[in-house]
């Protein structure tokens, strides 16, 4: 009973999608999208198909999704301990939140150019700016979870004999769970988009290289291919996230 209705419910969460995806088909077989101004669907589905079967966009995901892994890995890590240390030490959180401030709202991909001037055309300035346009949305979620705990919460476990390490472990961490949670989801669609547009720029493989590359000759079809397939590849991220959360969560509740 539980998986009918959840096959139902991930059938109306597509239902969205499927209607649009038939509107542009439909569009473009009766004429109304003409091919000059958009290749339809079934184009971009046998590109796509093509671009499968032959494994030449294996390398480039494979190259992607390295450069976006390691910049979000680095991001979460070094974002829920920075978010920590700024609720719990005043000095690193006046020391910190003018940057953030600051940067926060720079639009990442502008400063693509020049972090290749600082560290290089190669990998690391790619995952530097993906490393630091996922860092803030976890830094201020974090930040804002610990500072929202209860003090008499802590002030409870301390008085128990609990550890400073034990009380992060036990207490802190599962107390900012769902604000660090949203945080790591929105920086997965970040890691996204930082990664295509720093493959814009300079790169000689990886998704976006792709899109920029068939963009460049004509190949509208082969270009919305990929365009598609990074939609897909975030989608599945993104939901494997979540089913990932559910179990964490679960396991947490079960264990307490």
């Amino acid at each position: 009973m539980n998986r009918t209705r959840a096959a139902r419910a991930a059938l109306l969460r597509l239902a969205p999608l499927a209607l649009v995806m038939a509107a542009w088909q439909l569009s473009s077989s009766s004429g109304l999208l003409p091919k000059s101004l958009m290749p339809s669907l079934a184009d971009v589905g046998r590109a796509l198909g093509a671009l499968i079967s032959t494994g030449e966009i294996v390398p480039h995901t494979v190259a992607s999704l390295m450069r976006a892994g390691t910049g979000f890995l680095l991001a979460v890590v070094g974002g829920v301990a920075l978010g920590i240390l700024m609720a719990r030490i005043r000095w690193v959180e006046r020391a910190l939140e003018p940057i953030l401030l600051m940067v926060y709202p720079v639009p990442k991909p502008a400063l693509i150019p020049l972090f290749m001037i600082w560290l290089g055309i190669g990998d690391f300035s790619k995952i530097a700016v993906i490393t630091l346009a996922c860092l803030l949305p976890v830094v201020t979620a974090t930040f804002n979870g610990a500072r929202s705990i209860d003090p008499m919460l802590l002030w409870s476990a301390r008085s128990r004999g609990t550890s400073e390490r034990r009380l992060l472990w036990r207490v802190v961490l599962p107390a900012i769970l769902p604000q660090v949670a949203a945080g790591v989801r929105t920086a997965i669609a970040i890691a996204i988009i930082v990664l295509v547009s720093s493959e814009f720029i300079s790169s000689e493989a990886g998704l976006g290289y792709l899109v920029f590359s068939y963009g460049g000759v004509g190949a509208d079809d082969a270009m919305l291919a990929v365009v598609l397939y990074l939609a897909l590849i975030g989608y599945a991220l993104d939901r494997i996230y979540m089913a990932c959360l559910r179990r964490l969560i679960s396991w947490h509740a079960f264990a307490h």
